[in-house]
């Protein structure tokens, strides 16, 4: 008898993938225009804060979606450590975009965040939650 794979099985790879094109996206337009997470990687020249953020962001989400195909020992772990990564780097952006994270996230309405944005904290929580939910 086939055993049954739930979608719970599969959480953690969607988020991740969704991480991943969400990079792809516009993230916002309250940048200058229609920025993309990986055109702030492309930037790693010029020495932004952006691109180490970024860079974090989308190298955290592309390693956890290559372990959900690479059989590794302790992947679980590994799982953790990459969608941590993947959400500090996020978060590295957002603190460091304008100086102040609170004067930030204070002076933002949703209008200036682009669909890249909201694939992406979407992604983060659907993989948290297929990590949490998946039995092994």
């Amino acid at each position: 008898m086939a055993k049954k794979t739930s979608i719970l099985g599969y959480l953690y790879l969607i988020g991740m993938a969704l991480v991943v094109a969400g990079c792809f996206l516009p993230l916002s337009s309250h940048f200058g225009g229609n920025l993309k997470g990986v055109t702030a990687v492309s930037r790693i020249g010029e020495g932004g804060t952006l691109s180490i953020g970024a860079i974090l962001a989308l190298a955290g989400a592309a390693a956890g979606l290559v372990l959900c195909f690479i059989p590794v020992k302790n992947a679980k772990l590994l799982k953790l450590c990459a969608v941590l990564v993947s959400v500090a780097g996020g978060l590295y952006v957002v603190a460091n975009t304008n100086g102040k994270a609170l004067k930030f996230a204070a002076s933002l309405t949703a209008s200036h965040f682009g669909i890249g944005f909201y694939v992406i904290v979407i992604g983060w929580v659907l993989a948290l939650a297929g990590w949490v939910l998946h039995k092994n």
